[in-house]
């Protein structure tokens, strides 16, 4: 008799099962193992940070929701200096982030380029990036000119790039068929504005805490590793979860292997931010209302007063008021088909955590899925007990699904909120929403409040 863990359900493969793409949780496994992404990339990686950090985001998040395989073309097999790529040959970094390098692709599968103007693919789409600003577009006519592109919106444009293939294999008609994008200067501007485009990255974020290292946390984790810091060990990253990893997280968090199953995350967060040359501080326990950051006489003792908040649950959100930091910024996803939903708040804002976050939220009760209810009747079948065999099922039912690319577009608008506050004219917004169903269609608040919050920082390498 094969039992169903919740604990080692693929959370992208439940997608398919929720949005009724898939009529079990078998069947959905075999559709991502179908899916193939391609990636056709330039001769002149080299020389653009953008398309590095770009290339590595495609291949991490990728690797984990198209299960056929993500095949890597290269023009030229360059060394990267960028991040967690740092050093490394293009085809060391693609295979180590899950992908392959092939000799040639194939007109039967996605495309997503990189520095090319032409491609085999169906659909073939083409990443593009100015500044602050990335995207993805049909047509090589419609790439972004002018500055280079940072690495948060390399991040970005990779980002957006995989959702719109995902998308279009899972039966979005409009994806893949469109030019979308995102300035993370102004993302309250269409992104191929002028104004969208922001000044050059001169300072980021020193010390910053990370609660809650799932899918959201991870997802910071790998952005702040992207960004282009001149000295590494300058910054300090607290680490805020208790629990440990299981099979499925591998599906959704982006520093997770398959040698990291049973252990705790902050361990894996913390070995590989220490590997990039930051300095780590761990805490291993529940978020609650205890929890603040201690300062000292000694500045330099002093803990991170900015934190990255990234639960799936109302519950801590509503605390993060009563901490004493002196910027926070949040972030939640949607679960079942509202998975592509983001909303990131900041705060201090008009309202507190508490207000904005509203009351415990009691779920409805709902019928199991016919897929989840054939899995009873299979159980029952082999000679499990009904009660124990719905009981788990609804177990599984209630798992979180996600896919790493839509936390890893979510960590470039919470990042670039803090950045936003390092650079001169730098907007702020207490809400920024978006769908990646319908990404032109964001919603962007500025901060009613004047801004005086002072934030460690540290000098990009120039």
């Amino acid at each position: 008799m094969s039992w169903v863990n919740a604990d080692d359900i693929d959370r992208t493969a439940k997608i398919l099962v929720d949005t009724n793409r898939a009529a079990s949780l078998g069947e959905a496994q075999r559709m991502l193992r179908s899916f193939v992404l391609q990636v056709a990339v330039g001769p002149d990686l080299a020389d653009d940070a953008a398309a590095q950090a770009a290339l590595i985001t495609v291949v991490n998040t990728a690797a984990r929701a198209f299960l056929g395989g993500v095949h890597v073309h290269l023009a030229r097999d360059s060394v990267l200096r960028t991040g967690w790529s740092d050093g490394l040959s293009a085809s060391a970094a693609v295979t180590k982030y899950g992908g392959q390098i092939v000799g040639r692709l194939s007109s039967e599968h996605p495309t997503l380029t990189l520095g090319m103007k032409a491609s085999v693919g169906k659909p073939v789409l083409h990443l593009t990036w100015r500044g602050w600003a990335g995207g993805t577009v049909e047509s090589p006519d419609h790439l972004l000119r002018g500055r280079a592109g940072s690495e948060l919106a390399g991040v970005a444009a990779a980002a957006l790039g995989v959702s719109e293939i995902f998308q279009h294999m899972t039966g979005n008609n409009l994806a893949g068929r469109r030019d979308v994008g995102l300035s993370l200067w102004r993302p309250d501007l269409d992104w191929t504005d002028r104004e969208a485009v922001g000044p050059a990255l001169a300072y980021l974020p020193a010390a910053v805490w990370l609660l809650g290292l799932g899918h959201l946390g991870q997802a910071y984790a790998w952005t702040l590793g992207l960004l282009p810091y001149a000295r590494s060990h300058d910054v300090e990253v607290g680490l805020v979860d208790f629990d440990v990893v299981v099979r499925g997280n591998a599906s959704t968090q982006m520093l997770v292997t398959s040698g990291d199953f049973g252990r705790r995350k902050t361990r894996v967060v913390a070995d590989t931010l220490e590997a990039r040359g930051f300095t780590t501080r761990i805490v291993e326990r529940v978020f609650d209302e205890h929890f603040h950051p201690v300062t000292h006489a000694d500045r330099l003792r002093h803990e991170p007063r900015v934190a990255l908040a990234g639960f799936d649950s109302v519950e801590p959100r509503r605390r993060l008021g009563l901490h004493r930091f002196d910027r926070i910024v949040d972030a939640g996803l949607g679960n079942g088909a509202e998975y592509l939903d983001t909303v990131v708040h900041s705060f201090p804002a008009a309202g507190d955590p508490s207000t904005v976050f509203g009351g415990p939220r009691q779920e409805p009760s709902r019928p199991l899925r016919p897929a989840y209810e054939g899995e009873v009747e299979r159980l029952v079948a082999a000679g499990l007990d009904e009660s124990a065999a719905r009981c788990g099922m609804v177990n599984v039912a209630g798992i979180t699904v996600g896919a790493a690319f839509a936390g890893a577009l979510t960590s470039t608008i919470v990042i670039a909120d803090l950045l936003r506050m390092l650079h001169d004219d730098g907007a702020s917004f207490s809400v920024i929403s978006l769908d990646l169903r319908a990404p032109d269609a964001r919603r962007a608040v500025r901060s009613a409040e004047p801004e005086t919050v002072a934030l460690a920082f540290t000098e990009a390498r120039r």
